[in-house]
């Protein structure tokens, strides 16, 4: 009986209210994968200085290595992109020799200026090898934001606050026909990974689906640099398996004493 206090313990932990379930739905938050897809080329998009761009246009000179999600976001997105060009340059590649990076806001409310600071600001933190051409931070309306992030598979909702969103951290493989190749994890891909994929998309190939354990850009604490929210989960399913099996134990030395 002297489990009986820690079984309590465990039992009183998993029933506590958490933040977790003051968390909207994230159902369906992911990346449909779809290799093979032909992005759509007549969206058109503003870029980091003002002027207009055609999606089609980034198609037909290198691989694009395509980063969804928004500028002003204080979570993960600035993380992912900063990851991808820190591990870009690491395998030796050159924007606008070896791939193109373009980030896409999905935010329709952000304009240009919000795609310039960003750019400036993974441009001081990452130092990315590559041409200016090699660099592109849209932003646009919400019927060509959609028709992109459908096009890839990018399922996304509202957050709880205004203009913040739940969405897929990754990244999306592009060959330069504008098919998408494949899809990469966007923090903590190796520079094999990232040299690997392009390649592969320099050569129009199609790659076999990644991974689904993806990232979501909504519970990391900036503050402890932390997944609370999954660390909180973590800890309530190891004190319900606790729980449970210190349970079957008292029940089974009960039986003996009541046999005996």
């Amino acid at each position: 009986m002297k489990l009986l206090p820690t079984l309590l313990a465990l039992l009183l932990l998993h029933s506590l209210p958490a933040h977790a379930q003051r968390t909207p739905n994230m159902t369906g938050i992911a990346y449909e994968q779809k290799q093979g897809a032909r992005l759509p080329s007549r969206s058109a998009f503003i870029d980091a200085d003002g002027r207009g761009i055609g999606f089609g246009e980034l198609f037909n000179r290198a691989p694009l290595l395509l980063v969804l999600g928004y500028f002003h976001c204080e979570k993960l997105c600035g993380v992912a992109r900063m990851s991808l060009l820190r591990a870009a340059q690491k395998a030796g590649l050159s924007a606008g020799a070896d791939y193109i990076f373009v980030a896409v806001s999905i935010d329709p409310a952000e304009a240009s200026d919000a795609a310039r600071h960003a750019r400036d600001i993974d441009a001081a933190a990452a130092a990315p090898v590559g041409t200016p051409d090699g660099f592109h931070y849209l932003t646009g309306k919400p019927d060509d934001i959609r028709a992109i992030v459908e096009a890839v598979g990018y399922n996304y909702r509202d957050g709880q606050r205004p203009n913040t969103f739940i969405h897929p951290i990754g990244a999306v493989v592009v060959t330069p026909s504008g098919v998408i190749s494949g899809y990469l994890s966007a923090i903590g891909s190796a520079p094999g990974e990232i040299s690997s994929a392009v390649r592969a998309a320099a050569t129009e190939s199609v790659t076999p689906p990644a991974s689904p354990a993806l990232l979501l850009c909504f519970d990391f604490d900036s503050t402890t640099g932390r997944y609370t929210f999954a660390i909180i989960k973590l800890l309530r399913l190891g004190a319900l398996v606790t729980s449970l099996a210190l349970a079957a134990i008292l029940y089974r030395e009960f039986r003996k004493g009541a046999r005996a």
